[in-house]
């Protein structure tokens, strides 16, 4: 098998990045002209398209993984989008969405650590704002409890 049939397959099991694909390609050693060429050829067959494979990201983090927006953003960074598509990824993200998966994620915690919010609030806060949600937010969510 070829790389163009190897990484055609790999684009077809999940979203991916451009950048994701070109990556890939680099470390199979692929020439840049080749890779950027074959590239063009993937988007049009639609089996690399970044505004779905945003999507799709932010959807899959934020209500699987129960990951916060700032969290979300880094790991599009990390997966080469702009600042500009992680922006517009992140709009579908409104503050009261948001607030209700941080209340939902605090709650999980406090079911698994019942004594955190009054023995331990600095590890708290540690703990939700590793998952990528703003210390505005905890704060306003841990004054509720």
């Amino acid at each position: 098998m070829n790389w163009q049939e190897k990484i055609t397959r790999w684009c077809a099991r999940s979203e991916r990045s451009k950048a994701e694909v070109l990556k890939r390609l680099k470390e199979w050693e692929v020439p840049n002209s080749e890779a950027n060429s074959f590239l063009v050829k993937l988007v049009s067959l639609d089996f690399v398209n970044q505004t779905r494979f945003l999507s799709a990201f932010t959807n899959d983090h934020f209500h699987l993984k129960q990951w916060g927006p700032y969290k979300i953003g880094e790991g599009l960074r990390a997966k080469g989008c702009s600042s500009k598509e992680i922006s517009s990824a992140l709009s579908v993200l409104t503050p009261e969405i948001v607030a209700e998966k941080l209340t939902q994620v605090l709650n999980s915690r406090l079911q698994t650590y019942p004594s955190d919010p009054t023995s331990n609030r600095p590890r708290l806060i540690r703990y939700l704002q590793s998952r990528g949600f703003s210390l505005e937010m905890i704060l306003s969510s841990i004054k509720s409890i």
